[in-house]
């Protein structure tokens, strides 16, 4: 086989291995998220410096998505879930939640990147450790009454689709 060949399937099996993967963090001690139980609460600040609780959005589904700017996979999924958002505005809470990373470098990488969606600072990355985020992108749905119903980790091309079916599950509930 020729180097050239080599080299170009070497480069789509890499292409292959992000668009299925994740972004691999520091594991956390003991996350507090479970499905079927009440998520952990909080208070983060957006990018205007507002405090933000997750209390705020009770009678909502909410979409909590752990990501960072220098995660590959994330960059695919931001886009996907903002179109989720406009797909559900009455329905659903995009809180896209930012691990460790400085207001000013999440902001340059949201203007540059032309989203909209709500972005919290977890600076110190405390709220990553509470909800176990192990490896992001990770989205976490949260029923209308606070009780943790799904948890997705990493890209995958069908996940767009598994999302929209479990926030549709999660509004026709009471």
């Amino acid at each position: 086989m020729k180097i050239g060949n080599l080299l170009f399937a070497g480069a789509v099996l890499i292409g292959t291995a992000l668009l299925i993967s994740e972004c691999t963090r520091r594991s956390s001690e003991t996350p507090s998220v479970e499905i079927g139980r009440p998520a952990p609460a909080f208070k983060l600040p957006d990018l205007k410096g507002q405090e933000i609780s997750l209390d705020q959005y009770k009678g909502k589904v909410v979409m909590l998505d752990f990501w960072a700017t220098w995660c590959g996979p994330c960059r695919m999924t931001m886009p996907l879930l903002e179109k989720l958002q406009k797909e559900y505005p009455n329905n659903m809470v995009l809180l896209a939640i930012n691990l460790e990373e400085s207001r000013d470098t999440v902001r340059d990488y949201i203007r540059q990147q032309g989203l909209n969606s709500h972005v919290l600072l977890d600076e110190k990355g405390s709220l990553g450790e509470v909800y176990g985020t192990e490896a992001i992108p990770m989205q976490v749905l949260i029923d209308k009454e606070g009780i943790v119903r799904d948890i997705k980790t990493g890209f995958s091309p069908t996940m767009a689709g598994q999302l929209r079916a479990e926030i549709e599950r999660l509004d026709k509930m009471p």
